[in-house]
């Protein structure tokens, strides 16, 4: 079973968890990434639909793009640790949850600027302060819910070299379809035993 985070953001104590955990929780970290740069997109829509009715709309409009541009790269980030954790932690892995801390406090100051410029104040149509509160709240939470990361950093320092547990099973690549032979046989398709037993030749090396 997956250890739970704590409910309050940057409270989850990662002594002694997993690598199969905190691989877990980097794909909930991806998923809730994915989750906002959509909202976002639908905010920035519903946003252009009312400019008229919108203060500064320009200023609202630029500070989606940058959220967008910013979780974006986020997210090819988690996609990236996703990929390559299992072939092994890497220093580099734990670099760049340092620079996702960093750039998403860095946002936080923006964020915060957001709200004093367009929410804490009347505004030309108060119908829209549900959108701006969203676009401000949703943005925020998100950088809070990375908050944890502080706490996954040490521990994952102590998994630099290790693999997930399960990961030396051996994916199909498109070289290996020459374990099959595709030239039909009486008894339909054959295989190619010299392929076969070179690659388990590898296998075996590589466990010991």
């Amino acid at each position: 079973m997956t250890k739970q985070r704590d409910a309050i953001r940057g409270g989850t104590d990662y002594t002694g968890v997993s690598l199969e955990d905190i691989y877990d929780h980097f794909r909930e970290w991806r998923e809730s990434t994915n989750i906002l740069i959509k909202k976002l997109t639908g905010f920035k829509s519903e946003a252009i639909q009312n400019k008229k009715n919108i203060d500064h709309i320009h200023d609202i409009i630029d500070f989606i793009d940058l959220s967008v541009d910013l979780f974006g790269r986020f997210l090819s980030e988690w996609d990236r640790l996703l990929a390559e954790i299992p072939r092994g932690v890497t220093e580099a892995h734990i670099e760049i949850l340092s620079q996702i801390i960093g750039r998403s406090e860095f946002h936080e100051k923006s964020c915060v600027q957001f709200k004093r410029d367009h929410i804490e104040k009347s505004l030309r149509d108060e119908s829209m302060r549900p959108l701006l509160d969203h676009i401000y709240a949703e943005t925020r939470n998100e950088i809070i819910n990375y908050s944890d990361l502080y706490n996954v950093i040490p521990r994952l320092k102590t998994y630099v070299g290790s693999k997930l547990k399960g990961d030396d099973r051996q994916r199909l690549t498109v070289d290996d379809t020459e374990v099959l032979e595709l030239k039909p046989n009486v008894f339909g398709i054959g295989l190619n035993f010299n392929y076969l037993i070179k690659r388990l030749r590898e296998m075996f090396s590589r466990k010991t």
